[in-house]
């Protein structure tokens, strides 16, 4: 007798009242085990806690501000406004694709464990490995950039008040070792020190966008005009001087909002310990990317209206912008904003690092597979794996003791790492993979094929423009 695994399948069955409850309790545990694995996992988070937690990795403070100079640089207004816009809606595409996928396979394992899945016994095992570390690199990455960022943005706090200290390369890689292990110990605490991080993190990324578009565009002195938000373009790459097309520059121009809107994937690696993960997991990536579009493009409308000294703001970035509007009292507390935001960040995305390491782990792909798979009894989490992810994360950022350009390194590394891991699945959702695949609870319906190939175009495009030199 197989027991019913939606509400439909409840309803046709007349289950009795009193054991619905119990069927909505063990039916995760059941799909799981239908997929290969056992509940090792806890199962602790509400759909609200898990939409908060995939908002947190995905966090548009500590994306769109730190390389707002950068956006200025490579195309100006136009390409950060319009390309927000463009690069929103493609990624909503992606993010469809993926929000099917983890619905039918909620597992920590997330995009490895699908590629596996949807490319079968022939193409399955290598496209899987590649995948898996890809989307580690990804991870690892977008760890080590969250939290370089909030380095930065704490440094430069600093010395709004201090300007006679000497911050060198290596004090800021000892703060970003300092941060690092900081957000471990959070996650060393379990579950409460995870949802505590969702639930502020939800507060601080909506009333922080709140604070800091309406303390720029009331503080600023002058502001621009909505023709130049939205038409003017600026190339201080070089590029167009040298000859070539502005396009070139505004495809260079679109890494900011790329790379403001990726992380999303954590509500798969997370959904072992998300209650109906095969619903809300879902939920949590669409919503996530949402919020997000919203979110930033509301902070990049505010930031451009009120910038006052244009070369200034592009070498001094938001930071300059904000003490040319709020002074260096309103400034400090807009950049601490930016400084939690990137920390909160850390938390979360060294959670999801370590699920990653742990369905790994749990599949045999590590040295030493059971003593790193072993999940801690007190949490029941896999906390030897977020000290791991830690010292990974550490170790790839060891270059900005040597070199300022680390943040921009250590972005594109990023993107390349989630791009490649995105795109690979929903090709295989697509192509061999189309027959076998079984749509669960969210599904695109007919629009799968559609959604799916312009998601994958657009990756690899994507991939290509962010691995151009950034500069002529």
């Amino acid at each position: 007798m197989t027991l019913p695994m939606n509400e439909d399948e409840i309803r046709l069955a007349k289950v009795p009242a009193r054991l619905i409850p119990f069927l909505h309790n063990i039916r995760p545990h059941l799909r799981l085990s239908k997929l290969g694995y056992t509940q090792n996992l806890k199962r602790q988070f509400t759909a609200f806690q898990t939409f908060g937690f995939v908002l947190t990795n995905a966090s548009v403070l500590i994306g769109v501000i730190p390389l707002f100079g950068y956006g200025l640089q490579t195309g100006g207004p136009l390409t950060l406004t319009w390309g927000w816009l463009i690069v929103s809606f493609f990624v909503l595409c992606v993010g469809l694709c993926m929000a099917e996928i983890c619905s039918t396979y909620p597992t920590a394992g997330g995009l490895y464990y699908w590629t596996a899945q949807l490319g079968g016994p022939r193409y399955g095992p290598v496209f899987a490995w590649f995948e898996a570390w890809f989307n580690l690199l990804g991870q690892i990455a977008g760890t080590a950039g969250a939290i370089l960022s909030a380095v930065l943005f704490l440094v430069s706090l600093i010395q709004i008040w201090r300007p006679e200290w000497v911050i060198n390369q290596k004090h800021i890689f000892a703060i970003f070792c300092i941060l690092n292990l900081s957000a471990a110990a959070i996650n060393n605490i379990g579950g409460v020190g995870l949802k505590v991080t969702s639930h502020f993190s939800i507060y601080l990324t909506v009333f922080g966008t709140i604070a800091i578009v309406a303390t720029v565009l009331a503080t600023a002195p002058t502001k621009h005009s909505a023709r130049f938000v939205f038409t003017e373009f600026r190339d201080e790459t070089g590029y167009t001087n040298a000859g070539f097309s502005p396009f070139l520059v505004f495809l260079l121009g679109l890494l900011p909002a790329q790379w403001s809107l990726i992380g999303y994937d954590s509500s798969a690696h997370i959904s072992e310990e998300t209650h109906e993960s095969y619903i809300n997991g879902p939920r949590a990536i669409i919503l996530t990317i949402l919020t997000t579009i919203l979110i930033g493009f509301a902070l990049i409308l505010g930031l451009l209206f009120s910038i006052q000294d244009y070369d200034a703001t592009v070498s001094g970035g938001a930071q300059r912008l904000f003490l040319d509007c709020a002074g260096p009292i309103g400034a400090s507390l807009l950049i601490l904003i930016i400084v939690v935001a990137g920390w909160c960040c850390g938390i979360a995305t060294a959670a999801t690092n370590a699920r990653v390491f742990y369905a790994l782990a749990r599949d045999g792909g590590l040295p030493a597979a059971e003593f790193w798979a072993k999940v801690d009894e007190r949490t029941g989490m896999p906390i030897r794996l977020v000290w791991l992810s830690t010292l990974c994360v550490i170790v790839i950022a060891i270059p900005s003791m040597f070199s300022a350009a680390a943040l921009s390194a250590v972005s594109g590394m990023s993107i390349i790492g989630f791009l490649v891991s995105y795109a690979i699945p929903i090709f295989l959702r697509i192509t061999v993979g189309a027959d076998k695949f079984v749509q669960s609870e969210f599904n695109c319906g007919r629009w799968t094929p559609v959604l799916g190939w312009i998601a994958v175009i657009w990756t690899a495009l994507a991939f290509v423009a962010f691995n151009l030199p950034q500069v002529k």
